[in-house]
């Protein structure tokens, strides 16, 4: 079916000036395979080695040599202009395994309505507000050593559903216009999840941005309004200064980063439950980076902490400690990242790069990736 629709979706691009001569339509894409070494030797409390695989996005990885595609993607997007500073707007874009051939999954799937002076309206499968300013400062975001991947930003950057995740279902969302250099973004999800009689806990999202000159920066809250635990924030910035860049992030859990499961690289979150509220808190997480670019080549450095949450009753694992054991996934570790890429062209480049997470007595995590990219 899924490859039916993406068919279906090439022919109407391909159709052009017959089919859609008032519509300007695009077809796009992103190709991305990697090479990738991992190593494993994390062990929960309990000294019982949480895996014999390292997680990453969803992906599980032996402690061995694996090729891997990474958010490959292929989508259609376009607008249509209805006059008066108003067009319609859409976007359908799938994930596609380049590696395993798998059939398309559902990314960003969308449409809406974009007004020259109010901003833009959309309904469907998009990012939230918390996610959508976490690749503003990532070089090496889609890639195994994206920052949500190897534990420098949480798991609220990831992941598709209802219950907080990264790119929401059942959403509307409202991008602002840019009023000196400030603008905003609103999701409100319709949570489909609730028993009857259950009170309404549609989780939304807010998040402001600034930009002026070589400054960046942007602040966003989440909430699942599931418990009083069930909170985050984050806050970001990013300065340009000739060819080098810095940046940072801080993010305070208030039970949803818990909730969620935070996804370094040993934490084995491929097997863990993502619910919308935890009884725990505390799991903050901040980094610093920096990027130096010369000619077609990017080099970039990152350190960064993330706390123990408070308390073991955030997820529930049985597979990992024992049936019906529930422990806190998220542990105090120290991460850093160091990694670099060469364009060839404006749409091809080749990237590598290293990732360790040390968990103090409990083990480190490291991954060495090796890929290509190209993007149309």
């Amino acid at each position: 079916m899924n490859k039916k629709l993406i068919v279906t979706a090439m022919s109407l691009v391909m159709a052009g000036a017959a089919g859609l001569a008032s519509a300007d339509v695009k077809l796009y894409g992103q190709l991305d395979v990697s090479l990738d070494w991992t190593d494993s030797d994390v062990a929960a409390d309990n000294g019982t080695r949480l895996s014999s695989k390292v997680s990453q996005s969803g992906l599980s990885y032996e402690d061995d040599i694996n090729m891997n595609s990474n958010t490959s993607a292929l989508g259609v997007k376009g607008s249509e202009d209805l006059g008066n500073g108003m067009s319609a707007i859409f976007k359908v874009e799938w994930d596609a395994d380049l590696v395993n051939g798998g059939s398309f999954k559902g990314r960003d799937q969308w449409i809406g309505l974009k007004m020259e002076r109010f901003g833009k309206l959309t309904f469907g499968t998009m990012s939230t507000a918390y996610k959508a300013y976490g690749s503003k400062i990532d070089a090496f975001y889609r890639t195994p050593l994206q920052m949500r991947a190897v534990g420098l930003q949480s798991n609220l950057h990831s992941g598709k559903g209802e219950e907080g995740q990264g790119r929401a279902t059942n959403t509307a969302r409202y991008d602002s216009p840019s009023f000196g250099g400030f603008s905003a973004i609103a999701t409100y999800t319709f949570d489909s999840n609730k028993q009857g009689g259950a009170e309404d806990d549609d989780p939304y999202s807010l998040g402001i941005q600034y930009k002026g000159g070589n400054f960046w920066a942007a602040a966003s809250y989440i909430s699942t309004q599931g418990s009083d635990d069930a909170e985050a924030a984050q806050f970001l910035a990013r300065y340009n200064w000739n060819n080098l860049s810095f940046h940072g992030i801080y993010e305070l859990d208030q039970g949803l980063i818990t909730a969620q499961a935070n996804n370094g690289i040993g934490q084995s979150s491929g097997n863990l439950g993502r619910t919308s509220s935890a009884k725990d808190d505390g799991a903050d997480i901040w980094s610093l980076g920096v990027t130096y670019t010369i000619g077609n080549n990017l080099i970039a450095a990152d350190y960064g902490q993330r706390s123990d949450s408070d308390g073991v009753n955030g997820v529930n694992d049985s597979s990992l400690v024992g049936s019906g054991t529930a422990y806190d996934d998220i542990q105090e570790a120290t991460v850093w990242r160091l990694a670099a890429y060469h364009k060839f062209s404006n749409r091809t480049r080749v990237y590598a790069g290293y990732a360790n997470s040390d968990y103090d007595d409990k083990g480190e995590d490291e991954i060495f990736t090796l890929g290509m990219r190209h993007n149309f």
